[in-house]
């Protein structure tokens, strides 16, 4: 259910309590803009314009040893540009689908060009150079023509530069990875666009910043904790967002939630006092945590926030027998409690429910 549909549903309510007229339902829906949709032609139009881009790629690799280097050359400059006129006429003719396509297209072209032009010339290559320097080129042609595809490439080819000639877990590295600007760019356009696919793929690249730090600090119980910590109130924000009906928001409550968990599941592996863990305080506080927020999954009607909270819930508890050393009669005694304390919750909630 769209956005319009639940202040639709709402309407309906008011007019029914006669707080509003119903002659004033459809201007007031009217001014609430529709919500695009992936429809099968559309999807269909990406899928089509990526085999495409296959084609056309295979079809100069396979021609590619008979072409002189100055026909090589001015292929990919010529499919370069094609692509980004194309794009630009497009969105002048406002058609934001065939110019986000377009747009991706070029970029991807752009992406090639820099790599094939110093293989043709015989100049010196650098690849990790190439990848940042495609990469900002892609950022630069989604911001001129609004295009979440190429923001899209954009992420990828930095993510390629980053562990390009680089020992980014090894700790021998003392670069910082581009993608902690370019992450928070992406996750801004995604939600300032509207984009799904950027969204899944930005919040991706934010973990893989915490990540990275992470491994450039010691292997401390109190890092993960604190990361944890910050990664949850990052998914607050999220939910916040979400609440606030910020499209595609919920992507980053999702990411963020899971992990959020991850890393606090890290951390009580990890010593906190010399060579001590967290052990079953720590589990106790994850199991505990994780039944909330499948509560917090539930109330939200937040599919992958519910699905986190369940996995962390097994996690927890199996990391808890294994601290305990318990035996299989042991564990299911326990396991016994725990199903007759949540099932006493359900009812205590369902019947408060009902009386409220």
């Amino acid at each position: 259910m769209t956005y319009k549909d639940r202040i639709g549903r709402e309407i309906d309510r008011w007019i029914e309590a006669g707080l509003v007229q119903p002659d004033r339902r459809a201007p007031m829906l009217d001014m609430i803009p529709d919500t695009r949709r992936l429809d099968a032609a559309t999807a269909l139009a990406w899928v089509g314009s990526v085999l495409l881009g296959v084609a056309l790629v295979s079809f100069v690799a396979a021609n590619w040893d008979g072409m002189t280097p100055i026909l090589r050359f001015t292929i990919i400059v010529g499919a370069f540009l094609a692509l980004a006129a194309g794009g630009a006429w497009t969105a002048y003719r406002e058609r934001p689908i065939a110019t986000n396509i377009l747009v991706m297209l070029a970029a991807i072209s752009y992406a090639a060009a820099i790599g094939l032009t110093a293989q043709i010339f015989d100049l010196p290559s650098d690849t990790r150079t190439a990848c940042y320097g495609a990469g900002l080129a892609a950022y630069g042609l989604a911001l001129a023509g609004r295009s979440t595809g190429a923001a899209t490439v954009a992420l990828i080819l930095i993510g390629f530069g980053d562990f390009t000639e680089h020992g980014w877990f090894t700790g021998q590295d003392h670069d910082l990875p581009w993608m902690l600007f370019a992450a928070p760019l992406g996750a801004y356009l995604a939600l300032r666009w509207g984009s799904a696919p950027l969204a899944h793929i930005s919040a991706l690249a934010i973990v893989y910043c915490f990540t990275w730090f992470a491994a450039r600090t010691e292997a401390h119980a109190g890092t993960f904790i604190v990361l944890a910590l910050v990664l949850g109130a990052i998914a607050a924000s999220a939910r916040w967002l979400r609440a606030h009906d910020r499209q595609f928001a919920g992507v980053f409550y999702g990411w963020f939630t899971f992990a959020a968990f991850v890393f606090f599941a890290i951390g009580g592996y990890l010593p906190w006092f010399g060579d001590a863990n967290g052990g079953v305080s720590h589990r106790l506080i994850w199991l505990t945590s994780s039944g909330g927020l499948i509560a917090l999954g539930r109330h939200d009607h937040h599919g992958m926030v519910t699905a986190v909270g369940v996995l962390s819930l097994i996690g927890a508890i199996i990391a808890l027998l294994g601290d305990l050393g318990l035996n299989l009669m042991a564990s299911a005694g326990i396991f016994l409690v725990c199903a007759v304390v949540a099932l006493i919750g359900g009812l205590a909630l369902r019947s408060r429910t009902k009386a409220s």
